[in-house]
């Protein structure tokens, strides 16, 4: 599992990042919550706006994280929205039962964080499995647990890289069966999901392809890609991008991309810097931006929160409030605009 970009504003592009240096956290483990480098804050305060546009209370998103083991390279991307009380829920799913076992030791810490403080601030729960279509397969346990999959690491293609092959050697085998989304929305609250972040190593597709009844709810999803095969027969970025456009959503941005130099090169300064060739990214997906016909008022709050506290996507959170406004429900909508475009 690749982290997460958080040494700078969702949505730029940072080519050095990716899996970390065999020295850094060479196991891939857990840290406490609090150690990885926070997302930067946006520009202004949405709530307070919506506050004096009329918007008493706002609604809490419900988070499933797919692949969720934490990494200190930088914090999940749905802290900032959970750190600010923004989230009714965090259900994420890890394979690597002992990553899982420390994830659920973070829980008390985790809440501790949030803007309201205590445990009933937002529902957390992580659950050992491998979410994908309901099939049967392999999981494959590799020398750095955040690069673990149910595919075969390309170790052909990956050796071509600097450090790539160092982290992705498969060291245990074991026979486990996928679960679909779909058939677990009764364990999640609501029994909805609003943001989906998916990172599975090259298994995003399958996933998608088990969830295909809770991305009718879905706002946003965060999910990792490729652009070449890091594990066989993998489906790629071209393939996830159609999938999710068929389901009605639109790509909205890569948040980062990521590669790695190709041998013979070497630099000794910075060995994971890459110099041209890009392997994968994060890429983020909003179900239908363009005319936003199927959300309700709550829907479109939480729509502008998450773009707004993640992604800094301040135009598409205007977008999205104008929405609002045509129903009469926020008005505060001209001195917000104003001031985004005071910022640029």
């Amino acid at each position: 599992m690749e982290p997460a970009l958080a040494s700078a504003p969702a949505g730029t592009s940072s080519t050095a990042s990716g899996p970390p240096q065999p020295s850094a956290t060479p196991n891939g483990q857990a840290t406490p919550a609090a150690s990885a480098p926070k997302h930067p804050p946006p520009l202004f305060p949405l709530r307070e706006f919506l506050a004096k546009g009329g918007v008493a209370a706002l609604p809490r998103t419900r988070v499933v994280d797919v692949g969720a083991m934490f990494l200190d390279e930088a914090e999940e991307v749905w802290r900032p929205l959970q750190r600010r009380g923004h989230c009714e829920s965090v259900v994420g799913f890890e394979p690597c039962s002992e990553e899982c076992d420390r994830l659920n030791t973070l829980i008390d810490s985790l809440s501790a964080d949030g803007a309201d403080g205590g445990s009933s601030s937002c529902v957390f729960k992580f659950l050992p499995w491998a979410l994908g279509d309901g099939s049967r397969g392999q999981f494959r346990r590799c020398s750095a647990a955040m690069t673990s999959s149910m595919l075969e690491p390309n170790i052909p293609l990956l050796r071509r890289f600097v450090q790539l092959e160092e982290v992705t050697t498969v060291v245990e085998r074991s026979e486990m069966e996928t679960r679909r989304l779909d058939d677990l929305l009764p364990q999640i609250p609501g029994r909805g999901v609003d943001y989906l972040k998916i990172d599975v190593q090259g298994f995003e597709l399958s996933v998608l392809k088990g969830a295909e009844q809770a991305l009718k709810d879905v706002l946003v999803v965060h999910t990792e890609v490729e652009f070449v095969d890091m594990y066989e027969h993998q489906p790629l970025f071209a393939d996830v991008d159609s999938f999710l456009r068929g389901q009605g959503f639109v790509f909205h941005r890569f948040v980062s991309l990521h590669g790695r130099p190709m041998k013979p090169l070497h630099l000794s300064a910075n060995p994971l810097q890459p110099i041209s060739q890009q392997l994968w990214a994060d890429a983020v997906y909003v179900r239908d931006l363009w005319e936003l016909q199927s959300h309700s008022r709550d829907q479109l709050l939480k729509l502008a929160l998450i773009l707004h506290e993640i992604y800094h996507s301040y135009d598409v959170v205007l977008h999205v409030l104008q929405k609002l406004l045509h129903c009469n429900v926020i008005g505060c909508y001209e001195s917000l605009r104003k001031l985004v475009l005071s910022q640029f």
